[in-house]
């Protein structure tokens, strides 16, 4: 018998969203402004789907910044802006993963307030701006971050090594269009990377002290998705039906996310990223395993409930799936790959809570709780 009830909530949509294969020639139903900035990286603005987007627009001004790297720094962010506000835009397109997405959100935010920056707000205090953010449409080619739902853009201080996030309802894209053909051909790696992105953002809704009945809709179906088409689609790269069903669990794990934020896993991964360089789904999926055990000692029916809705007898149960999915999809032989080990991440165990990440866990946890759950995890 489960002792917890799901709370209230207020439930803030994304805009239009389609998805569909092929749909991106439906792109211009989602915008009629006709001066867009399309952000994006090089390597698909090589790939001939600017071109597409362009004939999708139909004749639209589309100006190109294509200049996004993995994990955004401020410092690069700043450089862009004083260039791109000679010619403002009045939409904003995000094409790319996670990390273009979270670019397009904050340039969406930084370009129409003159004088601006990031430097000055994360390093001086200076408030966000006031003037709202230019409207974004979001399409994703990986699935993960599921960034194209959510109110959140992460962004980071390389020359600090911190990780800061932006959180306005003015980021939350006003339309999205999943097309699982834009991730035909993606690296087994970043499919990997993004999948366990998708499958924390979802785990951490459940586990959330911030859960409620719309979070936990979201993250079960986000939960079969993934444990049905996540390993699929490593074995098949090229199969259309489980990108696509990846593509949608990304979506719904970042709805999840807009209820409960994220936890422990979250809080537990940014050191890995910031000191060693490991892609942050990688890093996050590194301490699942370890983090479902700490909090099942602490469970009040939640995780035993999300157990039983995805088939298992109970938690013990989920616990063993977990384990045999990120067996599966080789997280361990990933993590060595990346160097990442036990004793390395021992080392970072004093920087691993971030309380507006840590806190939202439904089990409390300190640094000596972390270092429990890191003899846990599959390192």
């Amino acid at each position: 018998m489960s002792n917890w009830a799901p709370t209230g909530w207020d439930w803030q949509p994304p805009g239009r969203v389609i998805a569909g294969p092929g749909c991106l020639a439906r792109l211009g139903e989602l915008a009629p402004e006709r001066d867009i900035l399309l952000v994006t990286s090089a390597g698909w603005a090589k790939r001939g789907v600017v071109q597409r987007i362009a004939a999708a627009l139909d004749g639209a001004r589309i100006a190109l910044y294509d200049r996004v790297t993995p994990n955004p720094d401020i410092d690069d962010l700043d450089a862009a802006l004083p260039v791109l506000r000679q010619s403002p835009p009045a939409l904003i397109l995000a094409l790319g993963g996670g990390s273009v997405i979270d670019t397009a959100k904050a340039l969406a935010l930084a370009l129409p307030a003159a004088g601006w920056n990031f430097a000055s707000h994360f390093r001086a205090g200076v408030a966000l701006p006031e003037a709202g953010a230019l409207p974004i449409l979001a399409v994703p080619t990986t699935a993960g971050t599921g960034a194209e739902v959510t109110p959140f853009a992460t962004v980071w201080d390389k020359t600090h090594r911190k990780k800061h996030s932006l959180h306005s309802p003015a980021l939350i894209p006003r339309g999205v269009l999943l097309d699982g053909e834009l991730t035909l051909g993606l690296p087994h790696a970043t499919t990997l990377h993004a999948g366990l992105d998708a499958l924390s953002h979802a785990l951490e809704a459940v586990w959330n002290r911030n859960a409620n009945s719309l979070s936990d809709g979201f993250a079960l179906q986000a939960l079969r998705l993934i444990f049905a088409h996540l390993p699929a689609v490593l074995e098949k790269p090229d199969s259309l039906p489980d990108r696509a069903a990846m593509l949608e669990a990304s979506l719904l794990a970042g709805c999840a996310i807009t209820q409960t934020r994220t936890a422990l896993v979250h809080s537990m991964s940014y050191p890995l990223t910031a000191h060693l360089g490991v892609p942050h789904g990688l890093a996050c999926g590194a301490f699942l395993a370890g983090v479902l055990a700490y909090n099942r000692a602490a469970d009040d029916g939640r995780i035993a409930a999300a157990a039983k809705a995805l088939g298992h007898a109970d938690a013990a149960g989920l616990a063993v799936a977990l384990e045999d999915l990120l067996a599966r999809i080789g997280l361990p032989q990933e993590l060595a790959a990346h160097g990442v080990t036990r004793a390395a991440a021992e080392s970072l165990a004093g920087e691993m809570i971030t309380p507006a990440r840590a806190g939202n866990n439904l089990r409390a946890a300190g640094p000596a709780d972390v270092l429990d759950i890191l003899r846990g995890t599959l390192i």
